[in-house]
């Protein structure tokens, strides 16, 4: 019991520090003006058909907890789909004006998933004093990389842009850690 306590700790510290934050922030720009956020799709990981949803979860909730309001993602897609811009891959200044003023929105938040394990199962093998196999313990981890933009709707420009990687038990753990790290460099 007290080797897989050991274990559990060193891995935890190890995890914590697995953050790999990369931030460019616009330094002009008062990010103080921003109260409405829309949260447009994340790009989800090719192998995992929802991950971008689940990312934008995640995002919506780290931006509430921030103070910021954010418009609901039923609302941008059925109005995206309306004004005839859901199909649209990339957003240039024009579109991300357009869509700022009809969703009346101070900002949009876009992004993609990189990466996303769900769970990657590990196995640790414990010795006894004399070098023999004495027991193991299997842990399951996770791991989701994430890149982010955040567009200025008057001008149509990206004011902040951020990536991150993160690990955890569960995936859940993962994408919080990553969505409240890039959500908190935004100024």
């Amino acid at each position: 019991m007290k080797k897989t306590s050991i274990a559990l700790l060193i891995l935890a510290v190890f995890l914590a520090g697995c953050s790999s934050q990369r931030v460019a922030t616009r330094k002009d720009y008062n990010f103080a003006n921003i109260k409405r956020v829309a949260i447009l799709g994340f790009s989800s990981h090719m192998d995992y058909r929802n991950s971008g949803d689940v990312v934008a979860d995640g995002f919506v909730l780290q931006l509430m907890n921030r103070g910021f309001k954010v418009v609901e993602r039923n609302k941008i897609n059925s109005i995206l789909s309306e004004q005839q811009l859901a199909t649209m891959n990339k957003l240039d200044e024009e579109t991300v004006k357009k869509v700022g003023k009809i969703l009346g929105v101070d900002a949009i938040l876009t992004g993609s998933v990189i990466k996303y394990i769900e769970d990657k199962k590990t196995v640790i093998y414990y010795n006894d004093k004399d070098g023999a196999p004495a027991s193991q313990s299997n842990l399951q981890l996770a791991e989701i990389s994430v890149s982010a933009r955040l567009f200025d709707v008057e001008t149509g420009e990206i004011v902040w842009s951020g990536s991150d990687h993160d690990s955890g038990f569960e995936i859940s753990d993962a994408i919080f850690g990553v969505a409240q790290s890039l959500v908190s460099s935004i100024k």
